[in-house]
This record gives structure tokens, sequence and C-alpha cells, in this order.
């Protein structure tokens, strides 16, 4: 049995500030590497055999923190699981485009699916490239546990993906907060989703 852990990183200064990330970049909050140390704990104990990252730094940020914790030498880095790219909306505040696209947005509210965004990419565009990665990694590290730490939108289909959902279909699954946690166990054809979109970890850090 193949056991997959799929993560989000941590807050960072431009979700706090409600500015679209995408591709781009923003460093992790305080909070943002509190979560991600909170996370690292929380897994100490699940075996985990390596651990593969979005190249974009809020990413491995997280990632380092799993690692250090694990004890584990390295993380493998992949584009595959950076985030939607927003193209050029990318460093503005949602509110703002919301008030600049209404009619993008109200497609985005009701058929995301359909939305590519300007200059950036589309959902099927992402789930292909992540998902096609997720297929890379099982096939690597059979019967092995494997972390991957990547973003809202790009974890979200990923999962919704594995629950047997077509991207239609996404408002489904639970959203991804940060640092969310699921674990789904993969035997053969059989996959078993054992913890969907957990922040059990974080309730200290809201508390």
């Amino acid at each position: 049995m193949t056991r997959i852990i799929l993560t989000r990183h941590g807050q960072t200064v431009w979700n706090t500030e409600g500015r679209v990330q995408g591709s781009l970049d923003s460093p992790l909050t305080e909070k943002g590497i509190l979560q991600a140390r909170s996370l690292a704990l929380r897994l100490k104990d699940e075996k985990i055999n390596y651990i593969y990252s979005s190249d974009s730094p809020r990413a491995v940020n997280t990632a380092e923190e799993i690692r250090r914790e694990l004890g584990l030498e390295k993380i493998f880095l992949s584009p595959a699981l950076r985030e939607f790219s927003f193209g050029e909306w990318e460093g503005y505040i949602w509110q703002e485009l919301r008030e600049s696209y209404p009619d993008i947005f109200k497609q985005w509210d009701s058929v995301p699916h359909l939305v590519t965004t300007p200059g950036g990419e589309n959902m099927d565009l992402v789930l292909k490239r992540a998902w096609d990665f997720l297929q890379q990694i099982i096939q690597t590290h059979r019967g092995e546990t494997v972390c991957l730490v990547t973003h809202g939108i790009t974890l979200k289909l990923l999962v919704t993906k594995a629950l047997g959902f077509e991207v239609h279909e996404w408002a489904q699954t639970p959203w991804q907060h940060n640092t969310a946690l699921n674990i789904i166990e993969i035997d053969g054809d059989k996959w078993t989703p054992c913890i969907l979109g957990d922040c059990k970890h974080l309730d200290a850090l809201e508390g």
C-alpha cells in the first residue's frame, strides 16, 4: 500500500492582504511558519519516506519545516506542483479584481472550471500537470509514504480527482486552508481517503 500525504503551504503575507499569488510568491508570515512547524510535529509519526514540493518559495519553506522535523536529507522540487497561474491578475487584490472583471468573476463563482484567467491557466491545465506528476510519484514510490507540499487550488483539484470527482464537481470537496492535511491510501486501483482538509494541528495557534 502506498500512502500519499497532500498539504498546502503556511500562511503568507499576500494571503493576509487578500492578494493574488499564483505563480508569484510572498514570504510566510510568522503565523505561517508556526503553522508549518505544527504540521511537521503532527507528521512526525507518519513514517514519511520522501518529501516533494512545489518550487515556489512559500511551499519550499513549509516543506523545509517538515523535512527538518522528520530528519530527512532533502526535498525534491517540481514545477508541476505550482499554484494555478492567474497571469495578469497576480499581485493584485482579489476584491479590486472582482470590481474590474465582474463578468469573469460571475463565471468564476459559478463555473470556475470554464475560466482561463488573462495570460494564465485554467483548472484543466493545472490538474493535468499536477495529476500526471502524482501518478509518477505513485509509480516511483510503491509501498512508501510520500508527502507533497503544494497550493490551495492545485491541492483542491488533486483531492477532487483522487475522490473520483470531475473538475466541474470540485465544490464537492473541502477547501484547503493553509497547511490543511490530506492522507490517502492507495492499494492497486483502490484509493481510500483517511484524512481530508484537516487542520486540527492548528487549534493551539488559533486558541
